[in-house]
């Protein structure tokens, strides 16, 4: 199993690269409302929040193997950022 700290700093890193992306389009972009940006920075606080959760509360007598588990999270993770570049990219950036 990779350690919980290297993929606890792969969310930090791809979460912190988004938020740099949404303030960097705000700054790009000042006529538009800030709030949708906003609002792409509070779910992905969320969703972080939610995948920090359920890798410190893994339990192999509940989840079983713990391989399939952290492979959930990291598809979790992914289409998450994803998800949240493509809102980014529908406000023009």
């Amino acid at each position: 199993m990779a350690s919980k700290r290297n993929l606890k700093r792969d969310i930090d890193y791809l979460i912190a690269d988004l938020i740099f992306d949404c303030y960097a389009c705000m700054e790009e972009h000042p006529e538009k409302s800030s709030s949708d940006y906003e609002q792409i920075i509070d779910d992905i606080f969320v969703v972080k929040d939610s995948l920090v959760e359920r890798i410190n509360h893994f339990d192999a007598q509940l989840h079983g193997r713990s391989r399939p588990y952290f492979l959930e999270i990291k598809k979790d993770l992914i289409a998450s950022v994803t998800e949240a570049y493509e809102k980014l990219n529908q406000l023009g950036c």
